[in-house]
């Protein structure tokens, strides 16, 4: 049996849109055993036709039906996302030219969407520094800033879902901009396990960073652009020009999606993560010293940063680099944080993301008045490159140390 994804029902309530699908095919245990999944919007898209309605669905199919030379069955689709799905599906291609891309589309009806073109534009804000910055450089557009639960933080744990919510929700009224929360189960349909463990026979990546971000997420806003007859959506960069990452979200996808005579940009691309930092420390300077509180932490759970991950600690590190107080965007710094950090770095406790550290040193030492301060000497001495060259090695004594205290403690124990 040839592998098929058939959509046999798309429905569109008021604040919802409920999918009904079958799965035919050897590449249905590439699935969860579930044949409808649903997206919830705090804001009505009654209005949205089937054709547009389905995007978010598609958006989330096609690559694993390139992977698997499946071919999806739709009812109707509207013409503009129809056209751009070449176009981006090109980006793939280019990005992992070892992977055949094939598969195809069994359409019942090509639907022209005409909306009443405007200037109002929309974003997908996950409160991180990325999506902040984006936030940064459009604040003029006044954009519908989207946020998806179900992506980071699944859906099941909803007083986390509903703090995170209270939190974005807060910082929006801060700015004086509209926020819509969109609900999805999207994630609840691959078995991406078996996914990451398939497409390793080609690229050494899992699927969702290969693959499925950002046009997964993407997708989710064509249903908010038809209803707010939105120009553009803005999605904000994760990596760099010049950084070699192969990601899924890439402005060689990204730039190429459209739907109803909506644009999505890549944005950010051309600035680094400190760029970013000084974007966003400069806006908020700049609209009256508003307070917002980013949302960077390693811990999906958590709702407030812990100040304790190497993610949070280079945000902090970042900002004060920049000449901006990391406290007023959300860091809770005790009074141990400084040397923490030094202690850990020291001891080699964290090995990750060092070519990163490096550029944030630099900029330290743009800012030679903070050598003054006794907590931040040592990171103008540490050498992050010297490190990294040596992190293999690193990795390997403390593995072997760690193996050697385990081996002590099942001895000690034995002896007991």
């Amino acid at each position: 049996m040839k592998n098929e994804f058939i959509i046999e029902h798309v429905e569109v309530r008021d604040s919802n849109i409920i999918f009904n699908y079958k799965i035919n095919g050897e590449w249905k245990k590439y699935f969860k055993e579930r044949n409808q999944y649903s997206i919830e919007y705090s804001e009505p898209v009654g209005k949205c036709p089937k054709s547009i309605a389905v995007v978010p669905l598609l958006t989330n199919i096609l690559p694993v039906a390139w992977l698997f030379d499946a071919t999806i069955k739709v009812n109707e689709i509207d013409e503009d996302f129809l056209e751009s799905i070449k176009d981006f599906k090109s980006g793939y291609e280019n990005m992992y030219p070892n992977i055949a891309f094939k598969g195809r589309l069994d359409i019942g009806r090509v639907v022209k969407n005409k909306v009443k073109r405007t200037n109002c534009v929309g974003a997908f804000y996950s409160g991180g520094l990325d999506a902040t910055s984006t936030l940064a450089s459009h604040y003029d557009e006044r954009p519908v800033l989207m946020n998806i639960q179900g992506s980071d933080v699944k859906v099941k744990h909803k007083a986390t879902i509903k703090s995170i919510q209270k939190v974005l929700a807060g910082n929006a009224k801060e700015l004086g901009l509209q926020i819509i929360f969109i609900k999805s189960e999207f994630r609840k349909v691959l078995d991406t396990k078996k996914l990451d463990h398939y497409i390793r026979k080609f690229i050494n990546d899992n699927y969702w960073h290969a693959f499925q971000h950002g046009i997964a997420i993407i997708g989710h806003g064509a249903p908010v652009a038809f209803v707010n007859n939105l120009k553009n959506i803005y999605i904000a960069s994760s990596f760099t020009i010049g950084d070699k990452v192969a990601c899924a979200s890439d402005p060689t996808i990204d730039n190429f999606v459209r739907f109803s005579g909506t644009r999505t940009i890549h944005d950010g691309y051309e600035m680094d993560r400190i760029a970013k930092t000084k974007n966003i420390g400069r806006f908020l300077k700049e609209n009256g010293n508003k307070k917002i509180s980013l949302r960077v932490c390693l811990d999906d759970f958590r709702v407030e940063n812990c100040c304790h991950c190497e993610k949070c600690y280079r945000t902090i590190y970042g900002f004060i680099a920049t000449g901006f107080d990391p406290k007023k965007f959300g860091f809770n710094l005790d009074k141990n944080f400084h040397k923490r950090v030094q202690r850990e770095f020291k001891t080699m406790l964290i090995l990750e993301n060092l070519w990163f550290w490096t550029k944030i040193q630099n900029e330290f030492k743009n800012n030679p008045n903070l050598k003054n301060n006794k907590d931040l000497q040592w990171i103008y001495e540490y050498d992050f490159e010297k490190c990294n060259k040596n992190k293999l090695k690193y990795i390997v004594k403390y593995t072997n140390a760690i193996i050697r205290r385990i081996k002590k403690m099942v001895i000690l124990i034995k002896m007991r």
